[in-house]
């Protein structure tokens, strides 16, 4: 067993330029409109997504759902979409900025030629013009383009394509242009090919996320929901909030550190790796998302923790902060260990304050105010309380409570 650093939890948080008029001859006035059609693609082509405005669409499905959007407006480009293609060549429209009603749909996908390209070869590869392996003949008479595009009218001709791994299977970013705008520019490759990090990083973690059913990092009250283990971290590693099954993971995990200065690491081999992960998601200059994968363990109490994987999300809000989740194929098993009751529970008069201050209806910076305490420290013992009682919720811990005569 690896010798564990032991220390009481954290008690702190954890005006525009006038416009002149101009008078401008009809040849003068074409040309001045040509040249800011130019300007105005050109500032469009450079005006980059922020990449944590693209990882934080990991989170959140309505800015998920309009980040092909963004991504399209920003190439000054009609369209735009997400696909996912699933083991067992599922295919699935998850974003894009238009949405497929054709009940036929899925057919033509099959015999759509650009789908064809989407391999295992053109993963990493970076993004590619469909008329680098398809002529804009063959496409021009394929099913897809005469019984879907031109029938539905939509601006599809010219393609652009993206293909990137996840655990899940591949994602496909693609772009279209209708069939007079021309083909994709290499300007318009690079700047796509500016984004593939961003977006890779930010598809992983999202199909991570799905295949662990969280669909919401934080509760109403700004408290980490309990679906899988999640805490936050500043730049320098200290703890700032956690939620239930974190605080179990923390505990039980042999690997897991928790130290004095409240900073959270790992042991051995995986220290710097865990801290490198830490500095790359708070880099001051490009916060970059990533992920590690911790193997199958023995735990403190000698129940078997499944192999995880961790990742770890750049956060802006407040500060240089990462929030770092867990993610496992064998969640229902972590989930039983983790809200298992105590045979004997045994609150501490803290926790039972903060439960009994909840109870009446208190909010968590009210009752830390009450208190004395920091709110981070109202939810570190929230968690030690539905831990102990095995409950998912405070409403249930507090039932639980009653029930077993410990309020």
């Amino acid at each position: 067993m690896i010798a564990r650093e032991t220390c009481a939890r954290p008690g702190g948080i954890a005006e525009r330029a006038p416009v002149h008029k101009m008078l401008l001859t009809p040849e003068s006035s074409a040309t001045f409109r040509a040249k800011a059609v130019q300007r105005r693609k050109y500032a469009q082509m450079n005006e980059k997504l922020t990449h944590h405005e693209i990882y934080d669409a990991a989170l959140d499905n309505e800015l998920f759902e309009t980040l092909p959007r963004q991504l399209a407006r920003d190439m000054d480009v009609p369209s735009a979409m997400f696909f996912w293609l699933h083991p067992g060549d599922l295919q699935e429209v998850s974003a894009g900025t238009q949405p497929e009603t054709n009940d036929d749909y899925a057919e033509f996908m099959r015999r759509d030629p650009w789908m064809a390209q989407v391999n295992d070869e053109r993963i990493g590869t970076g993004a590619f013009r469909l008329t680098q392996f398809v002529s804009p003949e063959t496409f021009q008479k394929s099913l897809m383009y005469n019984e879907f595009i031109v029938k539905n009218r939509l601006e599809r001709f010219w393609c652009l394509g993206l293909v990137q791994d996840t655990r899940d299977g591949r994602v496909v970013t693609a772009f279209h242009k209708g069939k007079h705008a021309g083909d994709f520019s290499d300007d318009e490759m690079a700047l796509l090919n500016r984004r593939q990090s961003d977006l890779g990083r930010m598809h992983a973690i999202r199909r991570e996320l799905i295949r662990n059913r969280v669909r919401d990092i934080a509760a109403a009250d700004g408290s980490l929901n309990g679906e899988v283990p999640m805490f936050e971290l500043d730049h320098e590693g200290r703890l700032l909030r956690l939620n239930g099954l974190a605080d179990f993971l923390l505990r039980q995990h042999p690997n897991f550190i928790f130290r004095n200065d409240q900073v959270v690491t790992l042991s051995g081999p995986m220290a710097a790796q865990f801290q490198a992960g830490v500095g790359l998601a708070t880099d001051a200059t490009y916060g970059r998302a990533n992920t590690l994968d911790l193997p199958q363990v023995r735990g403190a109490d000698g129940r078997i923790l499944p192999g995880m994987r961790v990742n770890f999300l750049p956060q802006t809000n407040g500060g240089r902060h990462v929030l770092v989740i867990a993610t496992t194929e064998e969640l229902p098993a972590l989930k039983a260990a983790a809200y298992a009751p105590e045979e004997k529970a045994v609150l501490t008069a803290r926790e039972a304050e903060v439960l009994r201050g909840l109870m009446k209806g208190q909010r968590r910076d009210q009752l830390a105010f009450d208190l004395d305490i920091s709110v981070a420290t109202v939810d570190l013992h929230s968690s030690n309380v539905r831990r102990k009682l095995g409950a998912r919720t405070m409403l249930e811990a507090v039932a639980r409570a009653l029930k077993g005569g410990l309020l």
